[in-house]
This record gives C-alpha cells, sequence and structure tokens, in this order.
C-alpha cells in the first residue's frame, strides 16, 4: 500500500541522497506510520511525535499537548520536558536576516545541511507562505531543502466533514503551483495518502 507521494522541485531524490542516505528512508517510514485520523490536529501531533523521535527539532508543541500517546509502540519517545530542553528551536527560523520572525514547523541538520519541513493541513494561501519561507532560507544561504506534507486529497481524506476542508492546500495543486511561481530553491511535496 501506499502511504505517500513525493513530488521533487529542483531536486530528486539521489539530491535527498546526497544530503544524508537516510533521510528518503527516514520520510516514507515517519509517513507509513501515520493512522488514520479525524481531525487536522491529531495529524499533527502524530507528525509531532514521529519526527521528535527521529531527532527533528521543533518550532512549538502541539495544541493541547503534554505527553506521548501510551498506545503508540513504534516510537520511543522522550519526555516534553526533556524535548523540550534538548530542542534547537534556531533551526526553524526562516531568516536571520530580513526580520521575518518565520519559523518552519520542524528542522533538522544532516551533518552541514540543513532540512526543514513544514506541515500544511490549512489554505492554500499558507502553503505560498511556507514556499516563502524555504526561498527565504535559500536566499541566505541556510537552507538545503524545504520539505512540504500535504494530503493527497483531503476530500477523501475527511470525506466525513467535506464542508470543513474547502480551500485547504493539496498534493496536485502544490505540484502545480512551484513552477509556476518560479522558485529556485529545492522543495520536496510529500501528499499523505
Amino acid at each position: 500500500m501506499s502511504y505517500c507521494e513525493f513530488c521533487f522541485h529542483n531536486c530528486s531524490k539521489q539530491y535527498l541522497d546526497s544530503i544524508a542516505p537516510e533521510l528518503h528512508p527516514e520520510l516514507i517510514e515517519i509517513v507509513s506510520q501515520l493512522p488514520k485520523r479525524l481531525t487536522q490536529a491529531e495529524i499533527n501531533k502524530d507528525l509531532f511525535c514521529y519526527l521528535t523521535a527521529k531527532g527533528w527539532s521543533f518550532d512549538s508543541l502541539p495544541a493541547e499537548f503534554n505527553q506521548f500517546p501510551i498506545s503508540n509502540t513504534r516510537i520511543n519517545p522522550k519526555s516534553v520536558s526533556t524535548l523540550k530542553k534538548t530542542n534547537d528551536r534556531s533551526l526553524c527560523t526562516t531568516s536571520f536576516t530580513i526580520e521575518a520572525k518565520w519559523h518552519s514547523d520542524f528542522a533538522k541538520v544532516y551533518g552541514t545541511k540543513l532540512v526543514q519541513i513544514e506541515v500544511q493541513f490549512g489554505k492554500v494561501e499558507s502553503m505560498f507562505k511556507d514556499f516563502c519561507g524555504f526561498r527565504i532560507a535559500w536566499y541566505e544561504r541556510r537552507l538545503a531543502l524545504g520539505i512540504e506534507i500535504i494530503l493527497s486529497d483531503p476530500g477523501q481524506y475527511f470525506s466525513h466533514r467535506k464542508s470543513s476542508i474547502s480551500g485547504m492546500a493539496y498534493f496536485e495543486i502544490a505540484k502545480k503551483t512551484l513552477p509556476a511561481i518560479g522558485l529556485d530553491c529545492p522543495i520536496c511535496l510529500i501528499g499523505i495518502k
């Protein structure tokens, strides 16, 4: 079963391998472990658990997050207090020069190469802000790769509440938008099925 789909903009799987051979398999592993959820907030919490368990720094804790799910045996989480102490939020900073004060959701350094992740289950407009953040960090010569995680088909995934997801970002619109807006930075799109 395919859990996700990828689109590489100004990069390739080989480019991800050049950053770190474990990067692409790690992303597949994380997305393939995600259980089907009823809300975006639940998916955000799951992604937070899986990414931080793999050593990703984060911008902020998900809303009302005070412990890792006990039923999840696939991860070996640190305590929330330990995560807060060891978190390097500065890795999530979009810009150090233009005072944008934006942060990506997650970030990790592989060797000397910074990779940032944005998880976008909001409106299409928010996806553009994510792309802009990647472009700014690339312009500052800090970012090696931006990763945008979105749903492949929100209408299908959230078929039980279609009216509440109108205008949500989705894989095909992101894939069509990237070449149209002319970004020169490497971005990997991941669509959750």
